[in-house]
């Protein structure tokens, strides 16, 4: 028995409207889809591995020479993402009693400490030795020796 050549059609025909529609539908869905939204800005600020500390005397931050170094410091964390901090040494405003100030700097793993005064310049001048792997600057007196450098 021999099929009708229309009824042998069909099943093509009909198979490639299914295509098509699926086609056409997928394309429509791709076109109208909706972009993904973008990140959120981060909450907060990322930091490089990289911290320098400002070691004060007694009035801190607002005292001269440290309040010229903490706002360069700022100025400089905001440009580059490093971390900045500030200790203040308080108590009597001798070298003797700012070594502790200054090794807790030190065992923070400061990258860099910027002593800024005199109590806080000879301070750092006699404690440089225990970190030598530390950066320091002194702002504000005249220091003698190889550990200071700025």
């Amino acid at each position: 028995m021999r099929i009708p050549a229309p009824i042998a059609r069909k099943p093509l025909f009909t198979g490639l409207s299914v295509a098509a529609v699926a086609l056409i539908a997928g394309l429509i869905t791709w076109a109208v889809w909706p972009e993904p939204a973008p990140a959120p800005k981060p909450r907060e600020r990322a930091y490089k591995a990289t911290t320098a500390c400002l070691l004060t005397d007694d009035r801190g931050i607002v005292g001269d020479p440290a309040r010229a170094a903490w706002a360069g410091m700022q100025e400089a964390s905001l440009a580059t993402r490093i971390k900045v901090q500030y200790l203040a040494i308080t108590g009597p405003q001798t070298e003797a009693n700012g070594l502790s100030y200054y090794n807790s700097l030190g065992l923070r793993k400061c990258t860099v400490i910027i002593a800024a005064g005199p109590v806080p310049v000879a301070t750092a001048m006699a404690g440089a030795a225990r970190f030598p792997d530390i950066e320091h600057v002194t702002v504000g007196a005249a220091p003698a020796g190889p550990a200071s450098s700025g």
